[in-house]
């Protein structure tokens, strides 16, 4: 367990992360509105050093793509949905197949039990406005 005492904290906890997941992989970002997963993906934004695209919650669009010299970092906010129907879940997990790929989801338990098991999951917590609380699980054996 972590406490973030600023969004400059919270974006230097995402660049440790973003080592994690530098040739691939998936994160799930779970926590109530205004806790910190778009701050963090902004920290991981800046680790891959994506320039030209302002990093905002893809709310409208679900997917927001990044694009990179030999990967795609795709950024889903699930926040919007009730329930993921099955088109943007066939297109998540076309998104999977990729091992290349990094995924990043907001809002990830609106889609649990379709969560790989080799992930990590950042879970946020508000603590007051510029303290949160982030618990990071690294389920990916690494």
């Amino acid at each position: 367990m972590i406490t973030s005492k600023s969004e400059e904290e919270t974006k230097k906890i995402a660049k440790k992360i973003a080592e994690k997941v530098e040739n691939g992989g998936f994160i799930a970002l779970f926590g109530d509105l205004g806790s910190g997963k778009t701050v963090f993906v902004k920290g991981l934004a800046e680790a891959f050093n994506i320039k030209g695209f302002s990093v905002k919650s893809p709310t409208y669009t679900y997917i927001r793509r990044y694009p990179l010299e030999i990967k795609n970092i795709y950024h889903i906010d699930l926040y919007r949905l009730e329930k993921i129907d099955e088109l943007l879940l066939r297109e998540i997990l076309e998104l999977m197949e990729d091992d290349k790929n990094i995924l990043i989801i907001e809002w990830a338990e609106k889609m649990l039990e379709n969560l790989p098991s080799k992930r990590i999951d950042v879970v946020f917590k508000y603590l007051d406005e510029n303290s949160r609380q982030i618990d990071i699980h690294d389920k990916t054996g690494n």
